[in-house]
């Protein structure tokens, strides 16, 4: 049961590396909130089912004899490796998005990121987050877990398209270039 440790660790660093992006954005004067990419409330209960997943998967690492279905340490240990994953590609993320990170897109004028983790994916951010969504998923195989998990990650490939047509206008020709030559997720 050892892994419980490890998965309650991976969401306090993954709660320090988002801090600190913040307190950058707010010491320059930034919103870290920025315009959504599709309807408001399938933006947002797109978010709040996705972190109700992760929310679970704490709870279940807190409290490891809730749920109805016992999943067995090796299937854990699955669900703790792609935590860490999930975790490891958003904090590197986050960090190389610097100013430009926001939940949506920003106001402001930003560039285009194409290099670092960037050169191997386009939304490794989204992939970061759905690999600690498969995670919860496995490590707590609860339905309403599961339900939640797959709407919000439904909603955030849908908020990913629209930030696709957002890079797409504000961009151009360099978006269609990085674009021909770097995929969605993997």
């Amino acid at each position: 049961m050892a892994y419980r440790y490890f998965v309650i660790l991976a969401f306090i660093v993954l709660g320090i590396t988002l801090t600190i992006q913040i307190l950058k954005l707010r010491w320059n004067g930034e919103r870290f909130l920025g315009k959504p990419t599709i309807e408001k409330f399938n933006f947002f209960t797109g978010k709040l089912t996705l972190f109700t997943s992760w929310g679970l998967f704490i709870f279940k690492a807190l409290s490891p004899d809730t749920g109805y279905i016992s999943v067995p340490g090796p299937l854990s240990w699955l669900a703790v490796a792609l935590l860490w994953a999930g975790t490891l590609i958003m904090s590197v993320s986050f960090f190389e998005l610097g100013q430009s990170l926001k939940i949506g897109i920003p106001e402001t004028p930003t560039r285009l990121k194409t290099t670092g983790i960037y050169h191997f994916s386009r939304n490794p951010l989204y992939l970061g987050v759905y690999l600690i969504t498969f995670g919860s998923c496995i490590y707590f195989p609860d339905l309403i877990n599961i339900t939640f998990a797959f709407y919000g990650m439904y909603m955030h490939h849908r908020i990913v398209l629209g930030e696709e047509l957002f890079l797409s206008s504000r961009f151009g020709p360099e978006w269609e270039d990085y674009k021909k030559r770097t995929r969605r997720y993997i």
